[in-house]
Order: structure tokens, then C-alpha cells, then sequence
């Protein structure tokens, strides 16, 4: 019973690092792509986020070349072809000098009664490239995150 309970302690410990599990960008957030040194990681769950809809808000910034920053777009991409739909209500893209440049995806989910979101920003100086990647999971919708961030 105790080698039990301490086995489920430590899955439910685990399943919000891997709340982005299933998905490619799952390497970024890992540190597979870029040094996990140079990420700067912000995860936050719980009641702090209730009056957002939200229940998992996971973040990683990093700054990299332009060779990852291909590498790390393409995965996010990959990502997107499981979105829900094309519809404004459920996607926002923005490209700049043929780079993906700020997107907020919302993808298909197998949980019912949640939503999940992938969002991507990259901001570029000189050869530098500053990336965040964000993933959501909760009961917002896209409206409900625009109203949140200000976006209209």
C-alpha cells in the first residue's frame, strides 16, 4: 500500500511537466533543442490561475541562432496541423520576412472540457533570436485569453 501511494504521489507529481506531452514543441520545453541552460522556464498550475480559465500555464524564453529558431518554428508548425480549426476563434498567426513571428493556436484535445493552446513569439536583433513558447490547457477560450492579454 505505501510502495502504491508513492507511486501515484510521483505520477501526479510529474504530469504537469509533461502537460505539453504529445505535442513536438514537448522537445523545446525538455531542452532538447536548445541548451536547457539557456531557457528560462516558468510553469505555474493552480489556483493562481483560476480567474483566467486556466489550469497549467508553461513557459520557456530563450535566445538563439537562426538555425535553431528554423528548427524550433518547424516543430512549433508540426504542432499546428493539430489545431482545432482555421477559424479566427480558434487561431491567430502573424508572419514576418517569411518567419513565423507570433502565433496562438488552439489544438485539438483529447480531454474533454479543457482546451489547450500553443503560443509562439520570436523577436529578432541583428543575428539574435529571442523565442517564447508558451502552452495553456483550461477552460478558456480564445476570447477569454484575448480579453485577458488585451488582445482584440
Amino acid at each position: 500500500m505505501k510502495q502504491l501511494l508513492i507511486t501515484l504521489v510521483a505520477i501526479v507529481a510529474a504530469l504537469p511537466l509533461s502537460a505539453q506531452k504529445g505535442l513536438r514543441i514537448d522537445e523545446v520545453f525538455k531542452g532538447n533543442i536548445v541548451n536547457e541552460l539557456a531557457l528560462q522556464e516558468s510553469l505555474v498550475k493552480g489556483e493562481s490561475l483560476e480567474p483566467y480559465k486556466l489550469k497549467v500555464l508553461h513557459t520557456v524564453k530563450f535566445t538563439t541562432s537562426s538555425t535553431q529558431r528554423d528548427r524550433v518554428e518547424a516543430l512549433f508548425e508540426e504542432d499546428m496541423k493539430g489545431r482545432l480549426s482555421d477559424d479566427d476563434e480558434n487561431l491567430e498567426l502573424e508572419y514576418r520576412d517569411g518567419h513565423l513571428y507570433y502565433a496562438i493556436v488552439q489544438i485539438a484535445d483529447i480531454r474533454k472540457g479543457l482546451h489547450r493552446y500553443i503560443c509562439y513569439q520570436s523577436r529578432t536583433n541583428m543575428a539574435e533570436h529571442t523565442i517564447t513558447l508558451v502552452y495553456m490547457e483550461g477552460k478558456a477560450s480564445l476570447a477569454d485569453l484575448r480579453k485577458t492579454f488585451k488582445k482584440k
